[in-house]
């Protein structure tokens, strides 16, 4: 079983934080660089990571990842509450991711624009909503929803795309788990 992606995407890590103790190989590329550009090309259609080589099988999307090994390593269960907090973390990742790369690009993100507007409207409401459900305890359990709430917010601080200072419960969520043995191996700024 092979996982490829990056040290720094939070897709990928939220995989290799909950694959801890399991027999897999990482494979680790940077795609901003030509030379895993090429990698990236020959191994997913989509240029996207994560994916997941399991023998003559590829899977090229995180959560159908998590719903592929899961089912193989039954670890947890995983309801429509669950299936709901995924949706809310990944949408607030990929407006984020976005405006990451459009930064990286050179685009000003904080321009008065159409496209900026609603990315910034829906990451307040998603951080906001998000800051509610720590606050209610909908991520005290180290489960694969919360790890990847984990990976968004020291995601979102390592690449300074939002304040945490603004959300509370979310900054001492992540403060909280920043000592888990696979969060600091997988932590990107090492």
């Amino acid at each position: 079983m092979k996982l490829y992606g990056s040290a720094t995407s939070p897709y990928v890590r939220r995989l290799r934080i909950w694959l801890e103790h399991a027999d897999y190989e990482f494979v680790a590329m940077d795609i901003f660089l030509p030379e895993g550009r090429k990698q990236l090309e020959a191994v997913s259609p989509a240029r996207k990571i994560p994916l997941l080589q399991l023998g003559k099988d590829t899977i090229y999307d995180s959560r159908v990842i998590f719903y592929h090994l899961n089912d193989r390593l039954q670890r947890e269960t995983v309801g429509v509450r669950e299936d709901n907090q995924l949706t809310l973390i990944d949408e607030a990742n990929t407006a984020f991711v976005q405006l990451f790369l459009l930064k990286k690009s050179g685009v000003d993100v904080d321009q008065d624009a159409l496209y900026f507007n609603l990315q910034r409207e829906r990451i307040n409401n998603l951080m906001m909503h998000l800051e509610g459900m720590v606050s209610s305890g909908h991520f005290d359990n180290w489960n694969y929803p919360a790890i990847c709430l984990y990976c968004l917010l020291d995601w979102i601080d390592f690449r300074e795309q939002f304040q945490l200072e603004s959300t509370p419960a979310l900054k001492t969520f992540r403060d909280a788990n920043t000592e888990r043995e696979y969060v600091i191996s997988t932590d990107p700024r090492r």
